[in-house]
């Protein structure tokens, strides 16, 4: 009993002895109002069952996924008002509705409902997010009025469902690899070579196969001749994603920094990195070449770096963009280390796509390491000094050009490269 039924009581016996039918009256309207709240305070959650469903779990940045909320008051007592508040993350966009701050100070999508004895209600809304990431929906907070609308009883419940927003693509011309003519990067036979890619004769050697002799140049020499081939791990591309963002308050030296470096937030130009490399990715999967995603930044596991291996199977591509989605914008841990892994275990022959946004030159000499090691690189500079940091990457030997959007990433309809 509370302190107000057990008050109301009192009130009651005091004037019935007294003998006041207003007293009374009052003691049996408050009684009955502490009464009823109690009895939904009680029972007004129990068997109310509230189910959330997303119709998948990942989407591309300016798609959104279906979402359904049903509730089912599974009781004799109808409830006055139910309101669920579904925590979200920041960056959560609703089609149907603005989100509002919940009790917690987050942002919720706050639901309220009249539901009679055993009615089941649902609705439908349309959820995505401002921007590439992993996104939450819930917990979800649960409260119920009683027959007077007073809040009765309040629920937390731990239900959390998760989605992907996969970063923004857009049109990229194709990326120009070098193929290194002869030494240690043709291959005399075996399951590296490409048939498809023919390269020139050479003089027989022993164990050659027999199928590769050609027949008109041997005879027109008068000596066996074997056709050589470009080996297929020139297809291979593994794209190195520097996440660190070169600040607008350091300027490149000797270099004025353009309006569009101030007036561009921070964020915003990460952003434009992220669909940068979505656009290099989906360009590589239309090539058909076999290719990977590498970067040392936070992604959800214990590794501080970031390695999707190189492959030319199904799906690559999107296993490509549900790694730049669990990205965060902030650096693991410094670039070299991550090119000083890569150097361990890249096949030689592999071309090395190195994405920036910030003066390569701290990192060149590692770069050279990768190089000497047999697998090319080739620099990609964005942002709005991406014209100077590749000139320094070219001046340093390396096959390098200047990349931009043709506008905001939120916006741009084309990738331009240059150099």
């Amino acid at each position: 009993m509370t302190l107000v039924a057990f008050g109301a009581i009192l009130l009651l016996l005091l004037g019935m002895v007294l003998d006041v039918p207003v007293v009374v009256i009052l003691a049996i309207v408050v009684l009955v109002i502490e009464t009823v709240g109690q009895l939904w305070a009680r029972f007004g959650l129990r068997d109310l069952a509230y189910h959330r469903t997303l119709a998948r779990d990942r989407t591309g940045w300016g798609d959104e996924i279906d979402t359904t909320i049903e509730v089912w008051n599974r009781k004799p007592l109808p409830l006055a008002w139910l309101r669920a508040d579904e925590r979200a993350s920041p960056g959560v966009v609703v089609r149907e509705r603005d989100l509002t701050i919940g009790r917690s100070g987050g942002a919720v999508l706050r639901n309220v409902w009249s539901l009679a004895p055993f009615e089941r209600v649902s609705r439908r809304y349309h959820v995505g997010a401002d921007r590439r990431g992993v996104f939450e929906l819930g917990p979800v907070d649960l409260a119920v009025g009683d027959l007077f609308a007073r809040e009765a009883a309040q629920e937390a419940r731990e239900d959390v469902a998760r989605f992907l927003v996969r970063p923004r693509s857009v049109p990229a011309p194709p990326i120009h690899r070098r193929d290194r003519p002869g030494g240690t990067d043709r291959a005399r036979f075996g399951l590296t070579e490409d048939p498809s890619r023919f390269a020139g004769i050479r003089e027989y050697a022993p164990g050659d196969p027999i199928r590769h002799v050609h027949p008109r140049a041997s005879a027109r020499l008068g000596r066996p001749v074997v056709k050589r081939f470009e080996p297929s791990r020139d297809r291979d591309v593994l794209i190195l994603l520097d996440v660190e963002i070169a600040s607008p308050a350091r300027p490149v030296p000797g270099v004025a920094s353009p309006a569009a470096a101030i007036d561009e937030p921070e964020d915003d130009a990460g952003e434009a990195l992220f669909v940068v490399a979505a656009s290099l990715a989906r360009t590589l999967a239309r090539e058909r070449a076999a290719f990977g995603l590498a970067a040392a930044s936070y992604h959800g596991a214990e590794s501080r770096f970031a390695h999707l291996a190189v492959s030319e199977a199904p799906g690559q591509a999107e296993r490509v963009f549900d790694l730049l989605a669990r990205l965060s914008p902030e650096p693991s841990a410094p670039f070299d280390r991550l090119i000083g892994r890569i150097l361990r275990t890249a096949r030689p022959g592999t071309t090395i796509v190195v994405l920036t946004a910030r003066d390569p030159s701290t990192y060149l000499g590692h770069l050279l390491r990768l190089e000497r090691a047999g697998c090319p690189v080739v620099v990609v500079a964005c942002g709005p000094t991406a014209a100077v940091h590749a000139g320094r990457a070219r001046a340093a030997g390396f096959s390098a050009r200047a990349a931009r959007l043709d506008g905001p990433w939120r916006t741009a309809t084309g990738l331009v490269t240059a150099g």
